[in-house]
């Protein structure tokens, strides 16, 4: 009778350990495929981005500074000009690239508009959704010699993505992508 209380007792931890490994890796399931939803909108958002003409990538109107740290916004800087902080981590920042007109292209096709919108936009791809966050800013290399030294060489085109959860579950880090593209 000893020995099957004491099978019993070793059989029904194991199988709890294994409901809590089954638990632990749907878990990790739900987060890399929202971190994998999050990636491939933030790509197709730069891709998106980069069939504009170089005249046409800058902002519509600065984005409002956002006093909630974990809001793209939180690193953009008034003043003149108004700067975005491109690293997190690093507190480089660099200037917005203002449009000279407020008109949201919509297709490649429009001319006499700028890409960027001072406001996120809504995505969602199957069960996850979330925002668009676009900085277009001007990069100076000051490695390029004294002919560019202190000149707005490139455009760098920024990115975020942040996805909302139901409460409760876990919530992915933001996903930040850059590029550069260099003027005609």
């Amino acid at each position: 009778m000893i020995e099957v209380l004491i099978a019993a007792i070793v059989l029904t931890v194991g199988i709890l350990g294994m409901v809590g490994a089954f638990d632990s890796g749907r878990k990790l399931t739900l987060l890399s495929e929202r971190r994998t939803a999050m990636a491939h909108r933030t790509q197709l958002e730069i891709e998106r981005l980069q069939t504009y003409t170089y005249s046409q990538l800058a902002m519509a109107s600065t984005p409002a500074h956002s006093i909630e740290t974990s809001n793209p916004d939180y690193y953009v800087k008034e003043g003149s000009p108004p700067t975005y902080q491109y690293g997190e981590n690093t507190g480089e920042t660099e200037s917005l690239v203002p449009g000279t007109t407020t008109n949201v292209c919509v297709s490649p096709a429009e001319t006499e508009c700028v890409v960027a919108s001072a406001t996120p936009s809504k995505w969602a791809d199957g069960q996850v959704s979330g925002y668009v966050y676009d900085f277009v800013t001007w990069h100076t290399d000051n490695n390029c010699g004294l002919e560019c030294k202190k000149q707005e060489n490139y455009k760098r085109i920024t990115v975020v993505v942040t996805v909302k959860v139901p409460g409760g579950t876990h919530e992915p880090q933001r996903i930040r992508i850059s590029t550069f593209l260099a003027g005609p």
